[in-house]
């Protein structure tokens, strides 16, 4: 078989496959199903794949196989390991502790990383590019960002005044600014939306273009 006739094969299963997932349009079916579980099979054996050719195979020949044989080595190799173990253990009922340490770790460290990467990567650049907006060929552009950005923080402000009813109410000029903050996300999620349905329908278009230029050209 011919790498053509393989190509031509893959292009009319994923045509069939993409006019299956369409058909959740009409209700839940059964070509649906099939299609959602080739593609989380799919997905599954690729990511399996992926682990085991570009994080498993070359951590345990930079560690574990290497050459020369080193003891330090080795237990940094095998610690990975060794935490996917205790993750195991969470389980079961007996060594659910254990389960509980490799898992605090693992949240631990993702956590760290995670703030570490939002603070460097999104907070600080966000932070500098808004102080750069604040000129005089810019300043609406500044002044509306700021107010946005006030309003939103102020709207997810929940502090108020408990009265001797026990209900709680906040100040009315709290109020009033996140009532704009209020707009100020509404509008955001409704522009968010009207891009990625746009962008969808984009690739969308460019697959199905693609697809029929290749069926009947061949």
């Amino acid at each position: 078989m011919t790498p053509e006739t393989l190509e031509q094969i893959g292009v009319i299963a994923g045509a069939v496959l993409t006019l299956f997932t369409f058909s959740y349009l009409l209700g839940d079916n059964f070509l649906y199903r099939i299609a959602i579980h080739v593609f989380i099979g799919a997905a599954a054996g690729f990511v399996l794949l992926a682990t085991l050719e570009s994080v498993l195979i070359p951590w345990l020949s930079a560690t574990v196989l290497s050459e020369p044989f080193e003891l330090l080595r080795l237990g940094i190799g095998l610690l990975p390991f060794l935490f996917g173990l205790l993750l195991v253990y969470k389980g079961t009922t007996r060594l659910s502790r254990l389960g509980d340490f490799g898992l605090v770790l693992v949240l631990g460290v993702g956590t760290a990383l995670a703030l570490l990467g939002a603070v460097n990567g999104t907070l600080l650049p966000l932070v500098g590019n808004t102080a750069r907006i604040f000129r005089p060929e810019n300043a609406i552009n500044g002044f509306i960002g700021l107010i946005g950005t006030l309003s939103v923080l102020v709207y997810f402000t929940y502090v108020g005044l408990r009265r001797l009813s026990g209900e709680v109410t906040q100040f009315l000029p709290v109020r009033f600014i996140g009532l704009i903050g209020q707009g100020f996300i509404a509008v955001t999620l409704g522009a968010t939306y009207g891009l990625l349905i746009l962008s969808a329908l984009t690739v969308l278009s460019g697959v199905l273009a693609d697809r029929i230029f290749i069926l009947i050209g061949r």
